[in-house]
């Protein structure tokens, strides 16, 4: 799955301490997130199921929200998120 972290930043999370740890966990999960939001735009597109494209864009919705709230604690602790993978719409 895109955005899933790998052992090696794993490691380095685990590793890490204090403001180091936050910075690195949401950079982490800001990308998780994004991989999130591209497999729900996917079944956004592919589904002809009323209840299958809701559900879609309620992922879609609440993980792009929640992308929001994590680059915006990113700037308080005066970082940015890692490049993004998801495609400019």
């Amino acid at each position: 799955m895109p955005g899933m972290a790998s052992t090696q930043e794993l490691t380095q999370l685990k590793q890490a301490q204090g403001q180091q740890a936050e910075v690195l966990f949401l950079q982490l999960m800001i990308r998780h997130h994004e991989g999130g939001v591209q497999m729900a735009e996917g079944l956004r597109q592919l589904s002809t199921r009323s209840e299958v494209v809701g559900m879609a864009q309620k992922i879609i919705d609440g993980q792009t929200g929640e992308i929001k709230l994590m680059t915006d604690l990113l700037g308080k602790r005066g970082a940015q998120p890692l490049p993004s993978i998801l495609k400019p719409q």
